[in-house]
């Protein structure tokens, strides 16, 4: 049975570019304005990732199941949706204190990807062991700060939808880091460079 695939750059491409598109969109349709907090940090936050997919991120595999693309855009062009419209339909001043904390785990998430970037800059496709401070005491801070920043976002837009959009989205990185720290802990036992005994929190998860 073949099995129809596409390019992991476009999925990434699709998945990030509609939820930019679809969040004011939602705002507009609900008769909210579009002049608010969420609405910046939700464009900023997909803007990056965007700009990560494109000149960031290299990928050990080049295509992804077709399927992937429909599964993907469904989840991140559907919470753009949910959580624009429950944004909009109460008016929430946004806490201050919680978008300087979102700003600083979205820069420190940025860090990570640039650091783990920086290891396949010779075109290489193969795991090395990462170095930068995060990583010596988990194996995804990549993760676990891209969980901090949608937490943030949720207490500074007070959103349930938002809370619930993090909390799936927590579950599922959860699942990949600890399936992540098993692969790492594997192939680098006896490397004294990997030092990380946790997966997202440090002591605990």
């Amino acid at each position: 049975v073949r099995r129809h695939s596409h390019r992991r750059r476009n999925v990434f491409i699709a998945e990030y570019a509609g939820p930019i598109a679809v969040f004011p969109l939602a705002l507009k349709a609900a008769g909210a304005p579009l002049d608010q907090t969420a609405t910046y940090l939700w464009t900023l936050h997909f803007g990056k990732r965007l700009l990560e997919t494109l000149f960031v991120h290299s990928f050990s595999k080049s295509t992804m199941p077709l399927s992937n693309l429909f599964k993907n855009c469904g989840y991140y062009w559907g919470a753009a949706g949910l959580v624009a419209w429950d944004v909009g339909r109460v008016t929430r001043p946004a806490d201050p204190v919680f978008v300087a904390l979102w700003a600083v785990a979205e820069g420190l998430n940025y860090y990570t990807h640039a650091h783990l970037a920086s290891l396949r800059a010779d075109g290489s496709r193969e795991a090395r062991v990462p170095t930068a401070w995060p990583f010596r005491y988990v194996c995804s801070p990549n993760y676990s700060f891209e969980i901090l920043s949608w937490v943030f976002f949720t207490c500074a837009t007070k959103s349930p939808a938002a809370a619930a959009f993090a909390a799936l989205g927590a579950l599922q990185m959860s699942l990949w880091s600890r399936g992540k720290l098993k692969r790492y802990t594997r192939k680098f036992a006896g490397d004294e460079a990997f030092t990380a005994t946790h997966a997202l929190v440090p002591g605990v998860f």
